[in-house]
């Protein structure tokens, strides 16, 4: 799975991103990555799109590993869940695409409306340079058919964070290889 995000995005999160934001920790435990390792990165993502209403933070920064294994690269969040991986295209292999997809039940109580099923969708677009990257990042969340989701919209008095389904969060990236 990707860089799993801030808090308020709910859909099975890694709990070391869902405290990163909110603890201010800078890393979790390093991720041993296939091939050839190109280094721990600090990353900066700054919001440019947040439909869905939530607190994502902004500026959010995070640490993640990153490695080149032929033409793949692997992204690892480093928080112990399996690394995310993208082929490499362009101008000396330096541009990656990574995408992900998570389907979960996100009602949290037998008194929820539900059960809501979301599924968020993650598109990750980065360009490598030696010693940083630049990138876009995106969620996307929608509601499974047949799923009632209207427990999690701010509106409906239930104590949902979400102003509108389906919605999306994106950040531009920058990072910092330290």
């Amino acid at each position: 799975m990707l860089p799993r995000r801030p808090s308020a995005l709910l859909v099975s999160l890694p709990l070391c991103l869902v405290l990163l934001p909110l603890a201010g920790l800078s890393s979790c435990a390093p991720t041993s990555l296939p091939g050839t390792a190109l280094g721990t990165f600090k990353v900066t993502g700054t919001s440019t799109t947040n439909t869905c209403g939530i607190g994502a933070p902004n500026p959010w920064t995070f640490d993640v590993q990153l490695s080149k294994d032929g033409s793949t690269l692997y992204w690892s969040w480093m928080d112990g869940s399996p690394p995310s991986s993208g082929t490499l295209t362009g101008s000396s292999d330096s541009q990656a695409t990574i995408t992900d997809s998570t389907t979960g039940n996100v009602d949290g109580t037998d008194a929820s409306l539900g059960p809501c099923t979301l599924q968020r969708d993650d598109d990750m677009a980065i360009t490598l340079a030696s010693t940083s990257f630049t990138g876009t990042l995106s969620y996307s969340f929608t509601v499974a058919s047949g799923s009632d989701c209207d427990d999690q919209l701010v509106s409906s008095g239930a104590g949902g964070q979400y102003e509108t389904l389906p919605c999306t969060v994106s950040y531009t990236l920058t990072g910092s290889q330290q």
